[in-house]
């Protein structure tokens, strides 16, 4: 049987000479070589995978060889095919550029292939990253565009808010990604050109960063960062590097935040904008932490983080550890109404879409927020130590509040029932009678 087109099947790849270099430098190719063991771009196991299959799926187009042969992803091909056509238009772009590309794509095909922990078929791997890698780079130079320039008038269909956000999520999903070597590759002609307002072109991760919402940081640039997955655990993780050498086993039960509020532990938002997620502080009563935005794809961009995180570097999952805490603070729908009004969870994101449910928001977050540790394994118990600070307070607490009760009520039941010998006789004979007479009634239902 013949074998199946890919979406970029039907459509003739560039005239260009695709001739492999045999005088290329050998060395390049050796520099950009990762043996399979050293794969970075992972299929997501099944046992993470089927807590939610759709948060690992893309749902508007494929990027990389995982989901290439979908055919609901396939309408998205004329689009890149388009994308290409209005890059080379760009002046300072010329197609000896894009000859060039297609040369190194040819040149690296096996080191490409080897950033996959999945076996790859060959078939039109050249032609599908380069109009993939073409897309993502015209794309971002397009967003960043309409952004510098501040036009409200958006002529790009992939630009407006209705597909953004979609794109946004397919584009930071584990299985959904092309090498970032191979991004900046292409970019490297472009890098520093004048836009149409004389404002220069960042490098490509600022590019991307501008693209996804992710603050920049002058630490990424010392951050090795194979793809958007993993920098989207740069922004949430930066340097922190929380201690994950302690060895407390997973506890059975912490109590959530509303219980920790009564008991005097005040809940603080991190003030520091720039905090990163695993900025934690527990301070005396005070426990600051950094406010986490939930939006349409919260979901799928912590459960794609997370996937990559137990499949590329399970004793550094500082974002599972993160979710695990949480998990603990939201026992209950009540928990969440607690971080929302503290403002430590927030429910509106720049540019994804608010978080639709018909039921009521609190406990979709909550429901969202606890299912996400489904099929994750054990993480770094970075946090455990925090937890059983917080139990052993919350005891402390209830504790005193025992005693403060019985301290403040002493008087009152001395006063009205033990005034003296004979009332005090009394009372003991009633609540006995009262005992009596209950046992009386359920012996009465058990014969």
């Amino acid at each position: 049987m013949a074998p199946r087109k890919g979406q970029l099947g039907s459509i003739n790849a560039p005239s260009f000479e695709t001739k492999k270099d045999e005088a290329s430098n050998d060395s390049e190719v050796e520099d950009l070589e990762r043996g399979p063991d050293q794969g970075f771009i992972y299929e997501v196991p099944r046992n993470i995978r089927q807590a939610n299959q759709k948060a690992y799926t893309p749902l508007l187009i494929s990027v990389g060889p995982l989901h290439y042969r979908k055919t609901s992803l396939a309408s998205m091909a004329k689009y890149k095919v388009d994308y290409q056509v209005k890059f080379l238009q760009r002046t300072s772009v010329s197609k000896k550029a894009l000859e060039s590309f297609w040369s190194f794509i040819e040149r690296n095909e096996k080191s490409i292939l080897n950033c996959y922990e999945a076996l790859i078929g060959e078939d039109e791997f050249v032609k599908m990253i380069f109009y993939d890698a073409l897309f993502i780079v015209e794309l971002f130079l397009r967003n960043y565009e309409t952004e510098v320039e501040k036009n409200s008038d958006i002529k790009d269909l992939l630009l407006k808010e209705t597909w953004s956000a979609g794109l946004r999520r397919d584009l930071i999903l584990l299985e959904n990604q092309i090498p970032m070597f191979v991004l900046e590759e292409l970019y490297k002609p472009y890098e520093n050109h004048k836009l149409a307002s004389d404002a220069s072109v960042p490098s490509f991760l600022k590019l991307a960063c501008s693209y996804f919402d992710i603050p920049w940081d002058p630490q990424f640039e010392h951050i090795e960062i194979p793809h958007f997955t993993a920098l989207q655990r740069c922004h949430m993780t930066k340097t922190q590097n929380p201690s994950s050498k302690t060895k407390i086993p997973t506890l059975k039960k912490v109590y959530g935040a509303t219980s920790l509020h009564e008991v005097g532990v005040e809940l603080i938002v991190e003030p520091n904008q720039t905090a990163c997620l695993l900025d934690i502080k527990f301070d005396g009563k005070k426990l600051k932490i950094p406010k986490l935005t939930v939006h349409s794809n919260t979901e799928a961009y912590l459960r794609n983080v997370m996937a990559f995180e137990m499949c590329h570097c399970p004793d550094e999952a500082y974002v599972c550890a993160y979710i695990e805490l949480m998990n603990y603070l939201i026992p209950t729908a009540q928990d969440v109404e607690q971080l929302i009004e503290k403002g430590i969870l927030s429910k509106e994101g720049k540019n994804e879409g608010t978080l639709v449910t018909i039921i009521n928001t609190n406990i979709a977050v909550q429901r969202m927020i606890k299912k996400l540790m489904q099929g994750i394994g054990e993480p770094p118990a970075c946090y455990r130590e925090t937890a059983n600070r917080l139990n052993q307070l919350y005891k402390e607490g209830r504790k005193r509040k025992v005693t403060l009760f019985i301290k403040e009520n002493y008087g009152i039941l001395k006063r009205v029932y033990f005034p003296n010998l004979w009332r005090g006789t009394g009372t003991v004979a009633a609540f006995m009678v009262v005992v009596l007479t209950c046992i009386q009634t359920v012996l009465a239902f058990v014969n």
